[in-house]
């Protein structure tokens, strides 16, 4: 596998891809491996279309992951016959911002970037943590304030996203 080259310039982050997406045809995915779980993941950067090694066709961890994610998700999945692996259309998760899926259809969703704001206070009180007398969450995601991006484009919703942790990294260093 090719290591990742990521440089900032005017143009924005350019990264060197390792693969053909079985969505686009063009060379656009990479492939990240995890050393701890042996696993790979690959993500379609012109698509949002991720998948992992462990999710084979027919295998539990499909059904297991389907049952966790939501109906927009299961009917977006794209079936790759060369890998005999599912592509889902990704969620990304980080202490700043979440970049995830939003809509009705195949036809009919888009992109959307929430950060990740912290609860002080009162305000906390508003969000009890289920379950748990008198304690309450820290932090919530910010969805009614979320940046947009059509379905096609992808690639300014994770530019975006990576703007959203660079700016908060570097208030934090601050």
């Amino acid at each position: 596998m090719a290591e990742i080259e990521i440089t900032n310039n005017e143009s924005g982050i350019q990264l060197d891809y390792d693969a053909i997406s079985p969505l686009t045809g063009n060379k656009c995915v990479l492939i990240e491996a995890d050393e701890a779980t042996n696993q790979e993941s690959r993500i379609c950067m012109e698509t949002g279309y991720t998948t992992r090694d462990i999710w084979k066709l027919d295998s539990p961890a499909i059904t297991t992951y389907e049952n966790h994610i939501s109906t927009l998700m299961t009917d977006t999945k794209y079936i790759d016959s060369s890998l005999n692996q599912v592509w889902y259309l990704a969620t990304m998760t980080t202490p700043y911002c979440v970049l995830y899926p939003i809509g009705k259809s195949k036809t009919d969703y888009s992109w959307e970037v929430a950060k990740i704001i912290e609860l002080k206070g009162e305000e906390r009180k508003n969000y009890p943590v289920p379950g748990k007398e008198n304690e309450y969450y820290t932090s919530r995601l910010d969805t009614d304030n979320a940046k947009g991006f059509v379905q096609g484009d992808f690639a300014s919703a994770i530019d975006y996203f990576y703007t959203v942790i660079a700016e908060a990294q570097e208030r934090n260093d601050n």
